[in-house]
């Protein structure tokens, strides 16, 4: 486990601040930061059609990417979206794209507080999805909204800011070290006050423009180019 591990290991590298503090509170020393290297080129492949047809319709899309798991907090995602589609906008609905196995008996928590708020046909639960159905899903969004408690660096995000869809995202774990100044992030999740939110971001064309700008800003930061030169500074160091 970590704790034997750091006997051994004379440098260690995390992919965020968060997870680099959580090394050194188990005692590892010499421990450097380098942000996940993602391939975005692979984002430029064809996205699923038949996904994009079905679902830009007109609705507002309401967008989260990620396992159905406890710490993703899916049951927060849902009831902010009730208050939204309740009391601000009828027309939208909720896609929660992952996979429930080895999840199962939450995934079934899950679909029964959907069918208790009454959501049973706006709340779609994907499942297994291929990697051309996830670009589909991120060119319909009309916001991510993420009320994880734990991520230890969380690539959604990252795709969000490549698609250029605007992101509101709970303060938990790694998330605002991800956003780093961008995106949008609430302290609480008061679901009603999250739900206006909501509305403001997709909804207000200045406070949208703004979002993406400082998304496209923080989005320079993954560039391979500046990974890569991270990795030969910190490579030089060891040496």
């Amino acid at each position: 486990g970590l704790n034997y591990g750091k006997n051994y290991m004379e440098y260690s590298l995390a992919d965020s601040k968060y997870n680099a503090e959580e090394l050194m509170e188990l005692g590892y020393k010499k421990i450097e930061v380098l942000p996940i290297l993602i391939s975005f080129d692979d984002y430029e492949k064809e996205p699923k059609k038949e996904i994009i047809e079905k679902y830009k319709d007109g609705k507002k899309n309401i967008l989260f990417v990620g396992r159905v798991a406890p710490n993703k907090m899916h049951e927060d995602i849902i009831k902010s979206f009730y208050y939204y589609k309740k009391y601000i906008n009828r027309n939208s609905r909720l896609i929660l794209a992952g996979n429930s196995k080895g999840f199962e008996k939450y995934f079934e928590l899950l679909k029964k507080l959907v069918d208790r708020l009454e959501l049973t046909e706006d709340v779609i639960f994907t499942g297994h999805t291929k990697f051309n159905e996830i670009l589909a899903y991120y060119r319909i969004a009309d916001l991510f909204l993420c009320m994880s408690e734990h991520e230890g660096f969380c690539v959604p995000l990252v795709e969000s800011m490549y698609f250029k869809v605007p992101i509101l995202a709970y303060n938990s774990s790694a998330i605002k070290g991800t956003l780093n100044n961008s995106g949008v992030i609430v302290n609480k999740k008061d679901y009603f006050l999250i739900s206006e939110l909501m509305n403001l971001i997709i909804e207000n064309e200045d406070i949208n423009k703004q979002i993406i700008e400082k998304q496209n800003q923080r989005l320079k930061d993954f560039e391979t180019e500046k990974i890569g030169d991270r990795l030969l500074k910190i490579i030089k160091t060891i040496v």
